[in-house]
């Protein structure tokens, strides 16, 4: 019930009850007046209960009209709480996406130098690529330069073991027979190497020879006194193309000769090449 409602329901009990009063007053001045009277207060009593009960369900209503204002006051201020928040988390929320903007145009920016680099790398990497194409190129042409090189090493190499052979002979021949006037010295035989055709002629060679035997620093080689080795002597040692050291000679017999290493590249083994080191020097 509304509040207007109420109000008129007020005033119409108390106009009614005014009416009541006015007509029992005419009624009484007229005929059996105290009848009337009486049926006409009876109906006051029943309209004033009605009027009191009316007025108590209205207070109770706007007691809890009061209640309920009140509520929704309380509600509207945690709405105003809520918008506040909301209002906050939005500005917080636009910092974040004008930082996001800002870090996106960082980003982009970044991401252009990076291109820029990446087709720098990129130009420079053909250029290496290019160069390195050069440089096999080069080095396979030098591959088989040093192929060539190697055959004409091992034919000369050849050609000087079969010298150093017919050397050894010579000196091994002296060593019996001595000299004396008017003997002659028979050829070696059994020297020549089948398939070696050197390419220019070979001069004059220094000794060569193996290494037969190794005892920590000691070093025993294959060549002794009969090949023209003397105590003092230094023989460079090599295996293959690697150099492994210098040995000076210390004892010497006629087909073997011992000595220390001076130097080394790495440790002497059974089998490594020794050469008179005076040889390999300039002539």
């Amino acid at each position: 019930m509304s509040t207007l409602t109420k109000v008129f329901v007020v005033v119409l009990v108390v106009f009614s009850i005014t009416f009541t009063t006015m007509t029992i007053s005419i009624v009484a001045q007229t005929t059996d007046w105290r009848d009337t009277a009486q049926k006409y207060e009876e109906h006051a009593r029943v309209a004033d209960t009605n009027l009191r009960n009316l007025i108590a369900a209205s207070a109770a209503e706007l007691a809890t009209a009061r209640d309920t204002i009140k509520s929704h006051l309380e509600k509207i201020g945690e709405l105003e709480g809520q918008v506040q928040t909301s209002a906050s988390e939005a500005a917080k929320l636009r910092a974040d996406l004008a930082k996001a903007d800002s870090e996106k145009s960082s980003a982009e920016a970044m991401n252009r130098g990076l291109l820029a680099q990446l087709q720098i790398s990129e130009s420079a990497r053909g250029e290496y690529k290019k160069h390195r194409d050069d440089i096999e190129k080069r080095n396979i042409e030098l591959e088989r330069r040093n192929m060539d090189l190697n055959d004409r090493v091992n034919e000369q190499t050849a050609k000087i073991t079969v010298l150093m052979e017919q050397k050894r002979q010579y000196e091994q021949q002296i060593n019996i027979l001595k000299p004396r006037s008017g003997v002659a010295l028979e050829e070696p035989s059994g020297t020549e190497m089948a398939g070696v055709r050197p390419i220019t002629p070979v001069t004059a060679s220094g000794i060569r020879g193996k290494v037969t035997n190794v005892e920590g620093t000691l070093v025993q080689i294959s060549v002794g006194s009969a090949d023209g080795v003397k105590s003092g002597m230094e023989f460079t040692v090599s295996r293959g193309n690697q150099y492994v050291g210098k040995l000076q000679i210390q004892n010497v017999t006629p087909d073997q000769a011992a000595g220390r290493m001076l130097n080394t590249a790495m440790a002497p083994t059974r089998g490594d090449q020794v050469t008179d080191s005076a040889a390999l020097g300039p002539r």
